[in-house]
């Protein structure tokens, strides 16, 4: 199938608007709401080694 010409140059700018205002913001929600790499502080913990 054809592109259009007019829709050709507003592919990326629309993917970069879409990434910014879209999965961006939800990145730092989900950060927020927990740690995807469990960096937190533990003062209780012997050791931080993952035995895994």
């Amino acid at each position: 199938m054809r592109r259009s010409r007019w829709t050709d140059p507003l592919r990326r700018p629309a993917l970069a608007a879409l990434y910014f205002l879209v999965l961006t913001p939800a990145g730092w929600c989900v950060r927020r709401i927990r740690d995807p790499l469990r960096r937190a502080w533990r003062p209780s913990a012997v050791t931080y080694w993952d035995h895994s």
